[in-house]
C-alpha cells in the first residue's frame, strides 16, 4: 500500500539532526575519512544513517532505502523507496561549519519524488513536503515569488563545489554562492528572494531527491541541462547523475541554459 505520509519520518530527522549537532560539537577534524572517490566519510554519517534507516525500516518494512554510506537490496516491485543523505555536506560537517543537512526523500512506485524533508539544524532550517500536501518552511507555506530577474547583477545562483569541473561560470552576470550542502542549496530559491536558482554537478540520487520532492511540490523545476527527462530509475544504483542538474522556475532554468 503506498505511503499517505512521512509526518513519522519527520519525527526521526529531527531526532537525528539533533544527534548530529550534539556530535560536531566533539567532532575533531582528523577524525575525518575518505572514500575512493576523494569525498569525505565521518563516523557521524554512519551512526546517522544507521538510525534512520533501522528506525525507518521498523515503521515501513517493505521498502527500499537508498542511502549514500552502504548498499542494500533493492526490489522494483516494491510500492515505494526511501532515499537518505544522512549528513549532506559531509566535508562542510567535519570543519565545524554549519551549511549541511540531512535530507531524506520518498520515491513513488514509479521513481518519482514523491516527498521530502531537508534538515539544517544548525540554521534551524526545516524544508518539508509530505505526500500530497504544500511544502512547508519551519511549518509555515511556502510562497515563492521571484523579486529579481535571472540577468539581474544582484541575483544569486547556488552551485555545488565541484562545478568548475564541468562549465564555465563567467557568463553569468549575478553572484555565485555555494554554502556546502547540494539538497539544502537547492531549496533556497524558496526561501531567498535573491536566490534565482542554482546548478548541481553530475551528481548521486541521495544528493536531490528529497529537495526535488520539495521544489515540485513549490511548483519549481528540477532538470537536466541537456533538457533530457531526469529519470530517478537510471540512477537508483548510486552512478551519477547523466549530466548537470539546473533548479529553479522555468524562467531561470531557460535562462541559464542559454547563457551556459
Amino acid at each position: 500500500m503506498p505511503i499517505q505520509t512521512i509526518d513519522n519520518v519527520l519525527k526521526l530527522v529531527l531526532t537525528a539532526g539533533q544527534i548530529a549537532v550534539e556530535e560536531q560539537q566533539h567532532f575533531l577534524f582528523t577524525d575525518r575519512d575518505y572514500k575512493s572517490d576523494g569525498s569525505v566519510l565521518t563516523s557521524v554519517d554512519k551512526k546517522i544513517e544507521q538510525f534512520l534507516c533501522e528506525n525507518i525500516l521498523r515503521l515501513y518494512p517493505d521498502v527500499n532505502i537508498i542511502s549514500e554510506e552502504s548498499s542494500r537490496p533493492f526490489d522494483a516491485e516494491k510500492s515505494c523507496t526511501f532515499v537518505i543523505d544522512p549528513i549532506d555536506g559531509t566535508d562542510i560537517f567535519s570543519q565545524g561549519l554549519p551549511g549541511w543537512c540531512i535530507a531524506a526523500g520518498l520515491l513513488d512506485h514509479d521513481f518519482i519524488p514523491a516527498a521530502g524533508i531537508v534538515y539544517a539544524p544548525r540554521w534551524g532550517s526545516l524544508y518539508f513536503a509530505d505526500v500530497g500536501r504544500p511544502p512547508v518552511h519551519n511549518g509555515r507555506p511556502l510562497s515563492r515569488t521571484m523579486t529579481l530577474e535571472p540577468d539581474s547583477p544582484n541575483a544569486n545562483l547556488m552551485v555545488t563545489s565541484r562545478i568548475f569541473r564541468f562549465m564555465d561560470l563567467r557568463s553569468f552576470k549575478g553572484k555565485i554562492r555555494n554554502i556546502g550542502a547540494g539538497a539544502l542549496q537547492m531549496c533556497f530559491p524558496l526561501t531567498s528572494p535573491a536566490v534565482i536558482g542554482a546548478i548541481l554537478g553530475k551528481t548521486h540520487i541521495w544528493d536531490i531527491a528529497a529537495a526535488a520532492a520539495i521544489l515540485n511540490a513549490a511548483g519549481l523545476k528540477v532538470e537536466y541541462m541537456s533538457g533530457d527527462e531526469l529519470l530517478y530509475e537510471e540512477i537508483l544504483d548510486g552512478r551519477p547523475a547523466m549530466d548537470l542538474i539546473l533548479c529553479g522556475s522555468q524562467r531561470t532554468i531557460d535562462y541559464l541554459r542559454r547563457i551556459f
